[in-house]
């Protein structure tokens, strides 16, 4: 279940920050796009970040 709210929330805020960054520098604008890519560093991040900030004295066990 998280995997689908962090997937949707991903793909907001990247549709937010596309659409403004796009005006800002005059830039054709392409949602799918940009919601892909959010989509995917969303997921990365959820996965990733857990697994690197594990605390040491856990992984010495």
């Amino acid at each position: 279940m998280r995997y689908i709210v962090t997937a949707l929330w991903s793909a907001l805020f990247g549709l937010l920050i596309g659409y403004l960054v796009g005006q800002m520098t005059s830039v054709a604008f392409n949602p799918a796009l940009s919601a892909l890519v959010t989509v995917i560093v969303g997921e990365a991040a959820l996965i990733v970040v857990p697994a690197l900030s594990k605390d040491k004295t856990e992984s010495a066990k």
